[in-house]
């Protein structure tokens, strides 16, 4: 399964979905499923964290825990090709980096899982295998 940088804040920072996403870091731990990202992810989510340590929301401490954390749990970080993501993003009126994760996915032939409300609502529709992180069932 293709995790967003969406995703794996969502475990670390309190919101709706936290527990779901809590639930698909923990079935990675286990064995139970195999979490895959475009390296694009390492510095999406050290630059939130960065932004969340800058705003004052969380300590050096609990920024540096949580690159650790994460850094830890062996995400499969897959290359990007140049350009790759340009159809989909075009096609979706989306990011090129949101697009870099639906571009993997479907690369991949896998499930594409996102806390991105904007993004979901975007592509659901056409990409039945783009999963609602607020749907998940452990």
């Amino acid at each position: 399964m293709i995790l967003d940088a969406s995703v794996l804040l969502s475990a670390f920072f309190p919101d709706e979905a936290q527990a779901q996403a809590q639930a698909v870091l923990r079935q990675h731990a286990a064995g139970r499923a195999r979490l895959k990202a475009p390296t694009l992810i390492v510095y999406e989510v050290t630059n939130a964290v960065w932004q969340a340590e800058r705003r004052r929301r969380i300590s050096n401490a609990q920024a540096d825990e949580i690159l650790q954390t994460v850094s830890g749990l062996n995400i499969e970080l897959l290359p990007f090709q140049w350009g790759a993501s340009l159809p989909l993003a075009r096609k979706f009126n989306c990011s090129a980096y949101d697009a870099a994760y639906l571009t993997l996915a479907e690369a991949q032939g896998e499930k594409l899982i996102t806390a991105d409300l904007r993004l979901y609502n975007a592509v659901h529709a056409k990409l039945k295998w783009a999963l609602w992180l607020g749907d998940y069932v452990g």
